[in-house]
């Protein structure tokens, strides 16, 4: 009797909706799973090497499991032996042999941090860099783009696209030693919005939370401390970029295997883009290492009619909203809330 595999043990959308269509319901031998739709690996062969254009061996690579898990993110980490799993569907291609990507995967990726410096450091206004001149030139996705690597990125984005319905509740926190009322839990006027990771200086944004305990700590409130919290309810249907965990958001596998290569490129992009937003960093730097940031947010806000991003939070596994405007929520009245502990971890460098 063969092995099976189970739509538990794989991220990509491509290898669960075939699972789905060819599968039936058995004990998965990879991630343990039991009672549970699978199939034999062999079936998905034909999805896994798709990919193998986008990869090399190496003497000092790693097995390509190590490249489905963590690279492409397409197995999840539920199963228990990723080379087994890998080696039945991919047979004498993996067993024994030692992969790393292409250096052209991980063009994009690496030319974000000489982008980063340029905007820092030389030019934030008018970007002379090749990753500007191919990706952040790109007109809407109505227009024809001027460039593949443009229209690809766009399309990558507009595929991480996640609809929230009218009646979504996000939350918002302030500290203040005075209360607050709705009327002063909105974004800050133009005139006096300070920089933030998403939004330039002068141009506010709403910054929100998915749940309360994650709003809470983004406010970063010393113990004693009074912070008000509103619930945001959106007025209309809200279109969000999620940039958490891109890669396991769009379906890879799906793509052909001529489109994957730029495809991966974009999301690797894209990838390093969120953790950047996730990322803390000190108060008396971010006017700095901000900008970068504030420059992706200003392209996507400006691109599409997007109303604002996803991205997970700095602290815990919660997850973050920014709105580009507040025009299609409602603040709720606040209610205020005293700081009884704050927890701090610290790890050696």
């Amino acid at each position: 009797m063969p092995q099976l595999c189970c739509i538990n043990c794989f991220t990509d959308t491509a290898v669960k909706e075939m699972i789905q269509r060819e599968g039936g319901m058995d004990y998965c031998h990879f991630c343990g799973s039991d009672e549970v739709l699978t199939i034999e690996p062999c079936k998905l062969t034909g999805l896994f090497e798709l990919v193998l254009a986008c990869v090399k061996e190496h003497e000092h690579g790693s097995h390509l499991s190590s490249i489905y898990v963590k690279d492409l993110k397409v197995v999840s980490s539920r199963v228990n032996d990723p080379a087994s799993l890998i080696n039945v569907i991919l047979g004498e291609i993996s067993i024994d042999r030692s992969y790393c990507l292409t250096e052209s995967i991980l063009e994009f990726k690496d030319q974000w941090g000489t982008f980063k410096t340029h905007l820092i450091q030389e030019n934030r206004f008018f970007p002379k860099n090749s990753l500007y001149g191919k990706i952040f030139t790109a007109p809407t996705l109505a227009e024809e783009s001027s460039s593949i690597e443009g229209s690809t990125f766009l399309n990558t984005v507009d595929s991480l696209v996640k609809q929230r319905p009218i009646s979504s509740i996000f939350y918002r926190a302030r500290i203040s030693d005075q209360p607050l009322t709705r009327e002063s839990m909105g974004a800050p006027p133009k005139s006096v919005a300070s920089a933030g990771r998403a939004n330039p200086v002068g141009i506010p944004y709403l910054y929100l939370a998915e749940d309360k305990d994650t709003c809470f700590r983004e406010v970063r409130p010393s113990n004693g401390a009074t912070v008000y919290l509103s619930e945001v309810v959106a007025g209309e249907d809200l279109k969000l970029v999620d940039l958490t965990n891109p890669k396991q958001k769009l379906p890879l596998l799906k793509f052909d295997e001529d489109e994957i290569e730029l495809t991966l490129k974009c999301l690797n992009l894209l990838e390093k883009f969120s953790d950047e937003l996730s990322e803390p960093v000190l108060p008396e730097k971010s006017h700095l290492e901000y900008i970068p940031t504030q420059f992706v947010c200003e392209f996507l806000r400006t691109i599409q009619s997007y109303d604002g991003l996803i991205f997970n939070s700095s602290y815990g596994e919660g997850r973050n909203v920014v709105l580009f405007s507040e025009s299609k929520v409602t603040i709720m009245q606040p209610t205020p809330y005293v700081v009884r502990s704050v927890e701090v971890l610290a790890e050696p460098e």
